[in-house]
């Protein structure tokens, strides 16, 4: 009597997407805003998104000549870039108000187009929200109001 131990094989990794993939999904998910990043968590918003998220891979895989990309795939790397577009906007605004001498760190990307997609969709998710109360946004405000209307002391 044998015993054989079956061995479990994982499925190949599929290929990296490239960039034209990358800004084409981006490009895909601002069409579908309003329906994918609905902060709603209702059994109907959800099967909203997963319809949207449905719609989204077909007409992804019908735009590329490159690997078949599955809904769960496209999903992962939309939240991957939201994510790494966040962080690089960070680094970036970070290195702004570094101090300490040295060499400046050129090294950050300050936009690429795919940031500047997920900017215009999550928006204020990535940035802040403006602080009414806080003094930079009072000088801020006397500056815009100086500029229009070109006030003189």
């Amino acid at each position: 009597m044998s015993c054989e131990i079956e061995k479990n094989e994982t499925p190949a990794r599929a290929k990296n997407f490239t960039n034209e993939e990358v800004l084409l999904l981006s490009e895909l998910v601002g069409k579908n805003r309003s329906v994918i990043e609905n902060k709603q968590s209702g059994v109907i918003t959800h099967k909203q998104k997963e319809a949207a998220w449905q719609k989204l891979t077909m007409e992804f895989n019908a735009s590329t000549s490159g690997d078949h990309r599955s809904t769960k795939m496209l999903i992962e790397k939309w939240r991957n870039t939201k994510k790494t577009s966040t962080k690089s906007y960070s680094a970036s605004k970070k290195s702004l108000y570094e101090t300490g001498g040295g060499p400046k760190d050129f090294s950050i990307v300050l936009e690429t187009p795919v940031d500047a997609i997920v900017h215009d969709i999550i928006g204020a998710r990535m940035t802040g929200y403006e602080a009414e109360c806080d003094s930079d946004y009072v000088v801020a405000s006397m500056y815009r109001f100086d500029k229009y209307y070109h006030l003189t002391c």
